[in-house]
Formats: structure tokens, C-alpha cells, sequence
């Protein structure tokens, strides 16, 4: 049988779909196409664009808009001829679940988990700056034990939006300064460090819960850079870290029937 090599990665949000084309172990290719894309002709065309001489062998998705998955399944049997991988908690993660409603964790979280303990170690605490902004803990049992679900900085920017009369629309944009003197600096400032400030009160919260140390905590998502340049937060940057996870899941499943296959 002949064995697949390149594998696509797609990782769904709210917002938008981050993908990452995963070949011998590592990403050699990462992009990004809207999530609102829900036409398949169009959508496969976009991926095509992005591949350009690339084959894919085969997928694996998380997502956390279930409406995507048949239009994905439709991308990637137009791709490969294959079923993509559709990440679960029955899955073999690398990760033991030591949670109470594990079908409830989120695919990009698990794969979060996933990808931390096997890049970084454990324990550790995961930071996904997304439309909704998550914190993970990894007991050093390497155990996914739970975590933090907060708002994302574009839902604060939309509520204020839409909840008032004159606050404008905004997506969030380095500002210097400690005072606004606009309503769109007071308003960036806020973001900026309102978020900055909630990030380490969690995290604070979350460490002191964990009685092995070091911690490693690794922030990824969207707006992690911003968040966290020159914040002090203690925090590394890894914006692939979910497409990694999904490769590493990725692998364990294939390493997994090699040996039922033997």
C-alpha cells in the first residue's frame, strides 16, 4: 500500500479556517481561507489556489462549526479520493481525558492539547486567542483536566459595536500610549490590555492549581501576537500549534492501523 506523505490539515473557527499541509512529521505549508466560504466549487477552488503543485493523500479536520464538516468531506474526496480524519475524543491523542463530558471538549482544543505535549511536555497551559479565547490545562500525568472559556477580543469589539449608538466597529490594531485620545485609541487600549490583563489573572489562577512546576505555557490563535508581544505574560507563541496537534493525532490514527494491519 502505498504510503500517504501529504497530509492537509484544516482547522475550522468561527471566523476563519487555518490550513496547513503536514508532510514527513512536520507543516511545510500553512494558509487561510474564510469560514463563511460554503459553496464547495468555490471552497475547493480556493484550497487549489493555496496547494498549487501540492498533492493531498489525505486530511484531517477539526472544527468547531459542524455545519462544514459534509462541505469539507465533499473538498477533500475531490483532493484525495479519501475520508478526512474528523478529530474526536475517541480518538488515540497522546493525551489521556480526565474530564466528565469529554464529547463536549472542542476538536481545536483537543488538538491543542495534542500538539502541546507533544512539541512542548507537561504540565502545561494552552492560550487560544480566537473568536473565543480558551485556556487548556495539561496535568503532568499528560491529562487533559479542563480549563477557562472567555470571550475573544472580536466579540468585545462586535458587542460594543452593536450594543451601542456612536462606539464604532473596530478590529484590534497596535496603539501606543496609556490614554486614548480618540474614541477608537481608548477603545484599542482597552482591548489591548483589558485582554492582557484577563490572560494573567487566568493564568495566575490556573498555575497556582498545578503542584508540578515548571508550567509551559504556549499561546496560540489569531491575535496571540499582538496580545502577548511585550505583555510579560510568561507566555511562548506557537501559531501552528493546532494544525501540529493535528498532524501528531493525525499520525498516532495511521501509526495505530499499521499495527492492525501486521
Amino acid at each position: 500500500m502505498k504510503k500517504k506523505t501529504n497530509i492537509l490539515l484544516i482547522d475550522v473557527g468561527n471566523t476563519s479556517t487555518t490550513l496547513g499541509l503536514w508532510c514527513h512529521g512536520r507543516i511545510v505549508k500553512t494558509g487561510r481561507v474564510s469560514t463563511a466560504l460554503r459553496q464547495p466549487a468555490q471552497l475547493l477552488a480556493e484550497v487549489r489556489r493555496w496547494l498549487g503543485r501540492h498533492l493531498v493523500d489525505d486530511a484531517a479536520l477539526s472544527t468547531v462549526v459542524p455545519a462544514t464538516r459534509p462541505l469539507w468531506r465533499k473538498v477533500v474526496r475531490s483532493l484525495s479520493g479519501t475520508d478526512l480524519l474528523d478529530v474526536n475524543h475517541k480518538l488515540k491523542l497522546g493525551v489521556k481525558i480526565s474530564y466528565p463530558h469529554p464529547e463536549s471538549i472542542g476538536a481545536d482544543r483537543l488538538a491543542n492539547a495534542a500538539g502541546v505535549v507533544a512539541r512542548y511536555g507537561a504540565p502545561a497551559i494552552v492560550v487560544d486567542f480566537g473568536t473565543a479565547t480558551t485556556f487548556d490545562v495539561i496535568s503532568a500525568a499528560r491529562g487533559y483536566i479542563g480549563g477557562i472559556i472567555a470571550p475573544g477580543l472580536a466579540l468585545m469589539f462586535d458587542y460594543l459595536a452593536e450594543r451601542t449608538a456612536l462606539l464604532p466597529h473596530l478590529h484590534l490594531t497596535a496603539v501606543r500610549g496609556r490614554v486614548g485620545r480618540s474614541t477608537a485609541q481608548a477603545m484599542q487600549l482597552g482591548a489591548q490590555w483589558g485582554y492582557r490583563g484577563l490572560t494573567r489573572e487566568i493564568l495566575a489562577e490556573l498555575t497556582r492549581g498545578l503542584r508540578e512546576k515548571p508550567v509551559r505555557l504556549i499561546a496560540t490563535g489569531g491575535h496571540a501576537a499582538r496580545i502577548v508581544r511585550g505583555a510579560r505574560l510568561g507566555l511562548t507563541v506557537d501559531s501552528d500549534l493546532t494544525l501540529y496537534g493535528l498532524g501528531r493525532i493525525y499520525e498516532l490514527k495511521r501509526n495505530t492501523q499499521a499495527k492492525e494491519r501486521a
